[in-house]
């Protein structure tokens, strides 16, 4: 099923370069063919003066349509150079990216009006009125212009970039893309959250130092505690070797608690965050290992079941 699904995915991604590699095609043509082909259209080809006028303004269409795919080219050229980043570092590439995501608002706001120039419509009255109409949705629209600001100081600040693993109101994710207005991220689920830059009000940054993987096993009681150390201790080298993610020694922290029946033993081993919940499993994985291996008893604290049949017959007794 996954085979059948990559597979179609495959077949439509070529499907769309193929389908834009003939509508750029076509676009060159016209241009290259532009003199020919508004000398062709500007007489009558048929009969009806209607049919004729609409007709002419078929070289005004093309030009429009090249217009268009020029826009779609260079943001499509923008979004190439964000992927790639030419080994940026993940400061740099956030600023890139939002300069980019300016660009296209710019290639898009610049291709509309061109379009509309073309046509007859005169684009200097349009964008004086423009902005008086763009004074009167500022007022309106103070929550999008505080977006914008926010996701300018967020890059120019550089407290946390693309790459880093944050947690921002208690959603836990790794930054995927900061946005001229919001901010994406990929929790470790694949899940992602989109939020909006200016209700970004405080921002956990788990990536600046090494992060601490800790974990807790429960022994016996009655196995001698010291022994127990020395055993576990003893292996550290080993268990450091078969997790590669650990970055520095594993310290062992102590006791961590204590019942009747069981001592719970807290370690820790430095790590990247990105690794930190895998580091604690396999952590947890190869201390129960070590202490089956040295016959040492190891589990959780007993569970009590209430049998409600009997406590009620002890009631009428």
């Amino acid at each position: 099923m996954e085979g059948r699904k990559t597979k179609h995915a495959v077949v439509r991604e070529v499907f769309h370069y193929l389908f834009a590699a003939i509508v750029v095609g076509l676009a060159l043509t016209a241009y290259f063919f532009r003199v020919e082909i508004a000398d062709f259209f500007a007489q009558d080809l048929t009969g009806s003066a209607t049919f004729n006028e609409i007709l002419h303004f078929v070289p005004t269409l093309i030009i429009s349509i090249q217009i268009v795919v020029l826009a779609c080219v260079v943001n499509f050229v923008l979004k190439l150079i964000a992927k790639i980043g030419f080994g940026l570092t993940a400061k740099t590439k956030t600023i890139i990216n939002l300069i980019i995501s300016l660009l296209k608002w710019v290639v898009i706001i610049a291709a509309v009006l061109w379009i509309l120039s073309i046509w007859g419509v005169n684009t200097t009255t349009l964008l004086a009125g423009a902005g008086i109409i763009a004074l009167v949705i500022g007022l309106g629209a103070q929550s999008l212009i505080a977006d914008i600001l926010a996701g300018i100081f967020i890059v120019l600040e550089g407290k946390y970039v693309v790459g880093d693993i944050v947690v921002i109101d208690g959603w836990r994710g790794k930054i995927i893309s900061i946005g001229i207005r919001t901010t994406e991220l990929q929790d470790i689920g694949g899940n992602i959250k989109i939020v909006n830059n200016s209700e970004i009000k405080s921002v956990i940054n788990q990536t600046k130092l090494m992060s601490v993987a800790t974990c807790s096993i429960n022994v016996s009681s009655a196995e001698p505690l010291e022994k127990v150390e020395k055993i576990i201790k003893d292996a550290f080298p080993e268990i450091r070797a078969n997790i590669p993610e650990i970055t520095d020694d594993i310290i062992y922290k102590g006791i961590n608690g204590m019942s009747d029946v069981t001592t719970e033993l807290l370690f820790g081993a430095k790590c990247y965050e990105e690794d930190l919940y895998q580091v604690q499993r396999d952590l947890q994985r190869q201390l129960k290992l070590l202490l089956d291996k040295n016959g040492i008893a190891c589990f959780a604290p007993p569970t009590y079941v209430i049998d409600e049949a009997k406590k009620k017959k002890s009631k009428k007794a």
